[in-house]
């Protein structure tokens, strides 16, 4: 399992939190996600070690992502 640590700008609500977790777990291979709202950070845990289709469906969606590498 790899666990991924991405930085997201743009959540401010409930609804924000619903809609990036709804995008990553339609990706493959996507095991677990937890959001903080307040840091602006999301935990992808999966079973692949790859972040650049998390953050290319992020930034589809209307928020903009790039890899958190203080957490690596």
């Amino acid at each position: 399992m790899t666990e991924i640590y991405i930085s997201v700008q743009g959540m401010e609500s409930q609804a924000c939190i619903k809609a990036v977790t709804k995008v990553i777990q339609a990706l493959q291979d996507v095991q677990s996600i937890h959001v903080d709202i307040q840091s602006g950070r999301i935990e992808v845990s999966r079973t692949v070690n790859k972040s650049d289709d998390l953050i290319h469906a992020l930034n589809a969606a209307g928020y903009p992502s790039s890899l958190d590498l203080d957490e690596q």
